[in-house]
């Protein structure tokens, strides 16, 4: 499979504070999903690397990984299936039915949000859970401004988000993800730049082809000045000799879910009818 950076992949190698942050993120995120698929029939709707829907069927009865890349598919089963877990791609679902769904990290790269979360409630058993995790573009983005992810389509603010969904479910929590100061920082630092960065190619009145390509062309332009500027080469992670100290102090509890932080980088919605 492409490793592209959008997907995650569990590698263990994390070059700075921010890259760890957000696997500790993405882990925390199917950890707290935990409480509401015990034991039931689970779908994980947009499974990238697989890793996610592994988790989940350690507490589910059982576990279906879709995405809509065969190369995500086919490197999951070969990785990760299990008895209670395979993979598929979203065309392979059908018409069947689940007690809980799990998104994440999936609506920002949609084109239609509308069609998108009525698909998931067709999937779902009435009176069952929904949830979808997404990043907060409150820190990321000013408010006139397009993603400067070029894999994104649209990001959400919370209330955005519980917007989105409340067209179609009665209730919808939206969660907000943070951790320590330093630790949550260091992520909110990274967009902080990113956003200045790239807002000559994000502008609102872009088209999205016009969009991508000047953040590629942004993109490449940085990494030659980079390579030019640098004598040393660039670090690929973590040295096989050492550990940085940062994956001593911080592990995947240390990630937290609120209603009002101070502080957060990430949204986890939590939807039904109940």
């Amino acid at each position: 499979m492409e490793i592209t950076g959008e997907r995650h992949v569990l590698t263990g190698d994390f070059s700075n504070l921010a890259e760890y942050y957000n696997h500790l993120m993405h882990l925390a995120t199917y950890q707290y999903a935990e409480k509401f698929i015990a034991g039931k029939k689970v779908l994980n709707f947009g499974c990238g690397s697989g890793y996610g829907s592994s988790l989940l069927s350690k507490a589910a009865q059982s576990v279906i990984g879709a995405d809509i890349s065969r190369e995500a598919v086919d490197f999951a089963n070969e990785k990760y299936a299990a008895k209670n877990l395979s993979f598929r791609t979203i065309n392979e679902i059908g018409g069947e039915k689940f007690d809980a769904i799990t998104s994440f990290q999936v609506i920002e790269h949609v084109s239609n949000y509308q069609e998108y979360v009525k698909t998931l409630k067709k999937l779902l058993k009435p009176d069952r859970i929904l949830l979808i995790s997404t990043p907060d573009r409150e820190n990321r983005l000013y408010s006139f401004q397009q993603p400067w992810n070029i894999f994104h389509l649209k990001e959400y603010s919370g209330k955005s988000l519980k917007n989105a969904l409340t067209k179609e479910f009665k209730q919808v929590k939206i969660l907000k993800m943070t951790a320590e100061k330093d630790l949550v920082m260091s992520e909110i630092s990274r967009t902080l730049k990113q956003k200045k960065i790239t807002l000559p190619s994000t502008l609102p009145f872009y088209p999205n082809f016009l969009r991508v390509f000047l953040l590629k062309l942004q993109s490449n332009i940085f990494e030659k000045v980079k390579r030019a500027v640098s004598k040393s080469p660039k670090s690929t992670g973590i040295s096989q000799n050492s550990t940085p100290d940062f994956i001593q102090k911080y592990s995947v509890n240390n990630i937290k879910f609120e209603e009002n932080p101070e502080l957060s980088t990430d949204l986890l919605a939590i939807c039904s009818h109940n």
